[in-house]
């Protein structure tokens, strides 16, 4: 037997039929990932004046390269912190998968590793977020740890090529500075407000001999610090990519004259490092707050419920035009 159908029935049917093919289609198009391609050294190698200018590209040269870091477009890497007492005795481990593009700024995605309510902060170049178990952290003081761990180390990864490409920081030579064992050249390195950087100013001390970073001096501003001066020593470098990284940062609280004031108070491990991964630029966008599928997804459902109501109805054919423009 041949069912007849009543024409609001049939219509509302048809719609969505094609409203459902067009969110198909959309969501076809959104799963196209908008990967980043590793980019040729055609960026102009910006050096300051002076000393500064001589110490900056010596740096460069010792970490591998203006052209092999031009080469790269993105970096993956696992970093454990590690939180000591005073006794020594670590009290805390925070393990993240970061995933940063390179040469804009800082932009950084964090995703956490074994916990079980999975931690994911984000930094866009505006505004961070976070997520916590699948829930949106807005209380600031919920999300401040995450957020100067991500921004920190966001900020000093690609030490020292970012400072010949990130505009609004402002360096300074400091001159020489030894002992009997090892010298060192100094710059000041003072970031801008709109970088949202926790690091208010950092003196690099640059090893006389290798160039490499030995250490770094810096001021640092957050609320649970209990110190605002620190002392970080970068150490064990190996070369991956043609870049020359630190595997080991350690940090203890400083004086004034950037000498220890007590015991290592926090160390940071960075391995698994990888280069031009491949990331798609959607990936440090910040997600949507509403949850349940795909924009054109719910879009078709919400516009099929519409249609199949009454007054809907009436105006269906002046509705299609409508949605065409």
């Amino acid at each position: 037997m041949n069912r007849r159908f009543s024409g609001p029935t049939r219509w509302c049917k048809v719609l969505l039929v094609c409203l459902l093919a067009l969110a198909a289609g959309g969501c076809h198009e959104d799963s196209k990932p908008e990967r980043s391609r590793p980019k040729r050294a055609s960026r102009e190698l910006r050096l300051p004046s002076g000393e500064s200018g001589r110490l900056l590209s010596k740096a460069i040269d010792a970490a591998g390269g203006w052209e092999a870091w031009q080469a790269l477009a993105d970096v993956t890497f696992v970093s454990t912190l590690t939180i000591f007492d005073a006794r020594g005795d670590a009290t805390s481990e925070t393990i993240f998968f970061h995933k940063q593009p390179l040469h804009q700024g800082p932009i950084v995605r964090m995703e956490s590793i074994g916990l079980r309510e999975e931690i994911l902060f984000g930094y866009d170049g505006r505004a961070s977020w976070m997520l916590r178990g699948g829930r949106w952290v807005e209380d600031p003081q919920e999300k401040m740890f995450t957020e100067f761990h991500g921004m920190s180390s966001a900020i000093s990864f690609g030490l020292p090529f970012v400072l010949a490409e990130m505009d609004g920081i402002k360096l300074d030579y400091l001159g020489r500075e030894g002992d009997e064992d090892q010298h060192w050249e100094k710059l000041r390195v003072t970031y801008a407000e709109r970088w949202r950087s926790p690091i208010v100013w950092a003196i690099l001390y640059f090893d006389a001999d290798s160039g490499l970073i030995d250490r770094v001096y810096a001021q640092v501003r957050a609320p649970f610090l209990q110190h605002q001066i620190w002392l970080g020593r970068w150490r064990e470098y190996r070369e991956v990519g043609g870049i020359r990284q630190e595997r080991v940062r350690s940090f203890y609280p400083a004086d004034a004259s950037g000498n220890p004031v007590a015991g290592l108070t926090a160390e940071q491990l960075i391995e698994h490092l990888h280069f031009n991964v491949g990331l798609p630029q959607s990936l440090f966008k910040r997600p949507l707050r509403a949850a349940g599928g795909s924009l054109a997804l719910r879009k078709s459902r919400r516009l099929y419920s519409e249609a199949c109501s009454g007054a809907a109805w009436q105006a269906l054919a002046g509705r299609s035009r409508v949605h065409s423009s």
